[in-house]
């Protein structure tokens, strides 16, 4: 028992120096991994990238583009004692006031669906306050990454959902609405890639195992890719998706 203990042990620095080492085959860090996802698109200094991305997957042009977002808490606060805490991976909000969630899923969660739904609801639940007008309330647009496939093969990578009428199919409840992009539906090679959306997916699909970015990729996409490689060698980066503490880290790479 002990040696195998032992063993287990090594294999698992092993792979821990293999991440703290530089090597041209894993050059960035995986976008999909919640630290990394929220160093992207959940910081301050970061929102040209969340704005850039929100646009292309939404396909927001012209006059509907969004221009400006403020960063909201993450938190969704218990509404009683004893409900449950959650914690959004990205909320922001428009100078219209509407509400965008961006939620990253890297392995397949059989309450998936429900829980995004909770998570739109609140956020639109939640901007009503006493003595408020219901006509105050601002639509929620929930977008969700999902790497593994959610919905039947003849539904594309990038899919779009709103309540509507059964009958006319016309949208007459359009506050709450759900956009989700299945990442093994993404099948273009970087030869292949043609607009700001395709080379977002690609990114989230494809970064941690390319050298280098596409070639053409606008701006916005090369400094994501940028942040995946700067932030691959903080000690306290590694820490939170390895769980070893920082100082361990950093012991470790110094070896």
């Amino acid at each position: 028992m002990a040696v195998y203990k032992q063993r287990t042990c090594r294999m698992g620095l092993n792979h821990l120096r293999n991440l703290a080492t530089i090597r041209p085959v894993r050059r960035f860090f995986d976008p999909k991994n919640d630290v990394a996802f929220k160093k992207i698109f959940g910081v301050e200094q970061n929102k040209p990238l969340l704005l850039s991305f929100l646009n292309s997957i939404l396909r927001r042009e012209g006059d509907n583009m969004i221009e400006e977002v403020e960063l909201l808490p993450q938190e969704l606060s218990p509404q009683y004692e004893d409900s449950k805490k959650s914690i959004l991976d990205v909320s922001c909000q428009d100078k219209k006031g509407r509400k965008y969630i961006v939620e990253m899923q890297n392995k397949r969660l059989s309450s998936f669906i429900q829980r995004l739904e909770y998570y739109a609801s609140r956020t639109y639940s939640d901007q009503l306050f006493e003595g408020a007008d219901y006509l105050e309330l601002k639509p929620v647009i929930l977008l969700a990454i999902a790497n593994h496939n959610i919905f039947p093969k003849k539904i594309q990578c990038i899919s779009y959902h709103r309540n509507r009428e059964e009958k006319s199919n016309i949208c007459f409840l359009p506050n709450l609405s759900y956009v989700f992009v299945e990442l093994p539906k993404f099948s273009k090679c970087s030869e292949q890639l043609e607009t700001p959306e395709d080379y977002w997916i690609h990114l989230l699909k494809e970064a941690s195992d390319e050298n280098e970015p596409p070639k053409e990729a606008p701006i916005e996409i090369q400094e994501a890719y940028r942040v995946l490689e700067r932030h691959r060698y903080s000690p306290q980066d590694i820490s939170d998706v390895t769980g070893l503490s920082a100082s361990k880290v950093e012991e470790l790479k110094n070896q």
